[in-house]
């Protein structure tokens, strides 16, 4: 009896840590995150980039929603992509559906940083679905950006 209820156990944890593992949506990673990949995407997409801060390029590759930012001045602050997602078939009046930061704070030396994320795709004529992002400097720990700092906004289709 005792082995039957541990296998049942076993069984049980199993599943649900499966169930945890892949039910997780992309939803949940919006937000405050923090970019350590100093790999981006093994093809080459075309990647779409800020311009206008002294401080940080950002960028953006819809093949494979990859983000970039790379810190580009040799001072004391980390650098963010500020980013928002726009989709008129959730929001048709042009409301932010999802947003998010992600930070750099490995320094200038560290070069770029990447984060895969997860867009539904742009259906031409059915749909318009893009992406907002920028370039700043700002406060990790506080997740606010330095408005001076920053790029102009740059968007693109998913």
């Amino acid at each position: 009896m005792r082995r039957k209820l541990r296998i049942a156990m076993v069984a049980l944890f199993a599943t649900a840590a499966t169930v945890i593992g892949t039910a997780a949506p992309a939803l949940a990673a919006d937000g405050k995150q923090l970019a350590t990949d100093s790999v981006g995407p093994l093809d080459e997409p075309k990647w779409y980039c800020t311009n206008g801060s002294a401080n940080a390029l950002a960028c953006f590759a819809p093949l494979g929603e990859w983000f970039g930012i790379e810190d580009t001045w040799e001072d004391t602050y980390p650098v963010v992509v500020d980013w928002r997602f726009f989709d008129d078939e959730v929001s048709p009046t042009g409301a932010i559906v999802r947003q998010g930061r992600i930070w750099h704070t490995a320094g200038y030396v560290a070069g770029a940083r990447y984060m895969n994320k997860s867009f539904p795709e742009n259906q031409p004529g059915v749909t318009l679905k893009q992406i907002s992002f920028r370039a700043c400097s700002g406060n990790y720990p506080s997740n606010t950006v330095f408005e001076g700092t920053c790029s102009a906004w740059r968007t693109v289709g998913t």
